[in-house]
């Protein structure tokens, strides 16, 4: 173990709370001197201005480190490659109303709280896309582990593992892998499927919602998926 892990194990050991409280709050604090840059940074204001007068918007919202270049608008809380605009993507998205012809969110929905979070995003998402604009969505699919989870020996949940590993020599048990995908600890607020996407998507004011493969659909300019979730995603299209 290094100086480092030492450290931080003993930390961790003689915090008032556990390292789950630890980890949501230093979260929120990064979250929270973000949206202050927003209000009184002068640059990050030079930006937002720049932002709200642009139209015709191709918008990766929560990219992480896949956020690309040229034609693209990147936003994500934590300063990464190609990231225009460190911003809290759970919080009002800084563009302007109708100004956006395609909006991707991959791997990102799982982790908004569902009764506060949740919603107001799918609505701002709603707000920044023009008439016709598409978001284009993917989430774990909780149908595909569910049925995986039913089938003989561990075969079927290999096949959609992340990265194809062997979940045998991972977790103790089926349950166990269920619970990493639909929990990740306490990153995720549960699974995804059909039915609970249309629900969101038609409170959110999108009534047109398409069902695709990965690759596969209307989004301007073809889709941006990430080869590592093209075997266990579920793909959305809605169209404002």
């Amino acid at each position: 173990m290094t100086i480092k892990q030492r450290i931080g194990t003993w930390v961790f050991n003689n915090l008032p709370f556990s390292k789950h409280v630890f980890d949501h709050v230093r979260l929120e604090l990064n979250a929270m001197y973000v949206r202050l840059l927003h209000r009184i940074s002068p640059v990050y204001r030079l930006k937002i201005k720049k932002l709200k007068n642009r139209k015709d918007i191709l918008l990766n919202l929560g990219c992480g480190p896949y956020g690309l270049p040229d034609d693209w608008v990147n936003l994500d809380l934590f300063p990464i490659k190609n990231v225009y605009l460190r911003t809290d993507c759970r919080k009002k998205i800084p563009l302007a109303d109708n100004s956006c012809k395609g909006v991707h969110v991959e791997m990102f929905m799982e982790h908004l709280e569902p009764i506060d979070e949740l919603p107001f995003f799918l609505q701002e998402c709603h707000r920044v896309l023009q008439q016709n604009g598409i978001l284009r969505i993917i989430v774990p699919n909780a149908r595909l582990f569910l049925e995986a989870y039913f089938s003989d020996k561990w075969d079927e949940l290999n096949k959609i593992s992340y990265g194809f590993e062997d979940w045998s020599k991972l977790y103790d048990c089926k349950m166990d892998a269920l619970n990493h995908v639909f929990l990740q600890g306490y990153e995720h607020y549960g699974g995804w499927d059909e039915g609970r996407m249309n629900f969101v998507l038609k409170k959110a004011g999108f009534n047109k919602i398409n069902y695709v493969e990965y690759g596969q659909g209307a989004f301007p300019g073809g889709p941006i998926d990430r080869e590592y979730h093209r075997q266990n995603g579920l793909y959305v299209e809605a169209t404002k």
